[in-house]
């Protein structure tokens, strides 16, 4: 069981919609997930299409101590979310959490002790902690192996870091743990300099322990939001979706002693390993690009379009299930075949298509 918490105390930096959507890829990737809620705005319950005030219990029943209640286990509180996929719920009472107990330095294993006592298999748990550094925050970051702090592009992203890291420096002195600490970019946008800029500011406050991969800016977030689903669910070819089952890939790669035999493959719509295929066009004053084919119907939309980077270059990850595809990119209305991709068809109206094998 590896545990995993995410953190970071200033608001709307990604930290919620990341815990979703690395608890939702793994699962997705087969690896049995438990995502608690540990902040009291329960946005991550919200997030997965839970409401918490029609619910009887959750987390805060479990680290609670009042006298003649019902002592309550993880095992308890669990809400089931998909076949691979768990989350324990947030609720309110947390935010007041920290004045029931009257032995503070054991409390700060509250959780850690409740995790540890579950008897479910779980292969990871991930921790939605709340933007505060305070009592919830020590438990999550005292039970953790790992921790991501997820610091958004802004010029404010990095105010409070280093009280989050005064805290690791804490728990490692007087608790003898040290959790791996790794910083994720968000609400990315590599066409600007301004987001160059502050991956290279990040890179300077964390050193080596910045994750490769980023979390670009994308619609297909926010929808997924407001449907109560992951964008891993919502959407699996759009940025969002595909940027965080790589990010996913990436801390199976670094998490010493977890299987990683996942690869960038995930389960199609009828049970199928899907890949992750990067597309490319070098292409420049042009205003759109579109890729279009047996996998899209060939239809022309927004979640056809193509993410455009600097120098003209157009790309576009798909996750695509083992099959024959045919496609073509579509330039301001110009339909057009893969200059990069010499593998050709005829098709019925006289033409040619680019052709795509996925073993």
């Amino acid at each position: 069981m590896h545990i995993i918490a995410l953190s970071n105390q200033k608001g709307g930096c990604g930290k919620t919609t990341s815990a979703i959507n690395i608890a939702s890829s793994l699962a997705s990737m087969g690896k049995r997930t438990l995502l608690i809620d540990l902040d009291p705005q329960a946005h991550a319950s919200f997030g997965l299409g839970v409401r918490n005030d029609k619910l009887e219990k959750s987390i805060y029943n479990v680290l609670t101590e009042q006298a003649g209640k019902k002592k309550y286990f993880i095992e308890d509180v669990i809400v089931p979310i998909d076949t691979q996929l768990d989350l324990v719920p947030s609720h309110i009472l947390l935010s007041t959490i920290e004045q029931e107990f009257t032995n503070k330095d054991e409390s700060v294993s509250k959780l850690h002790e409740a995790l540890h006592a579950l008897s479910f298999p779980y292969e990871f748990i991930v921790i939605d902690c709340p933007p505060s550094l305070g009592f919830l925050t020590f438990n999550a970051l005292r039970a953790a192996q790992t921790v991501i702090v997820p610091v958004e592009l802004s010029s404010f992203s990095l105010m409070g870091v280093s009280k989050l890291l005064s805290m690791m420096e804490l728990i490692r002195v007087k608790l003898e743990h040290t959790p791996r600490v790794w910083a994720l970019p968000t609400m990315v946008d590599m066409r600007t300099n301004f987001s160059k800029h502050m991956i290279e500011e990040i890179r300077g406050a964390f050193g080596e322990n910045v994750l490769n991969s980023s979390i670009r800016q994308t619609i297909a977030i926010k929808e997924s939001q407001a449907k109560g689903v992951p964008v891993t669910t919502y959407n699996s070819q759009s940025r969002g979706a595909v940027d965080y089952m790589l990010l996913t890939q990436e801390l199976l790669n670094k998490i010493p002693g977890v299987d990683n035999r996942s690869g960038a493959v995930h389960a199609g719509k009828n049970g199928s390993a899907s890949r992750l295929c990067d597309f490319s066009l070098k292409r420049e004053g042009v205003k759109e690009v579109h890729l279009v084919g047996d996998f899209n119907n060939w239809s022309v939309s927004n979640q056809s379009l193509l993410w455009q980077e600097e120098g003209g270059l157009w790309q576009k990850r798909m996750a695509l299930e083992p099959g024959h595809y045919r496609y073509k990119f579509v330039i301001d209305g110009e339909w057009m075949t893969d200059p990069s991709n010499h593998t050709l068809e005829p098709n019925p109206y006289g033409g040619l298509d680019s052709v795509l094998e996925i073993e």
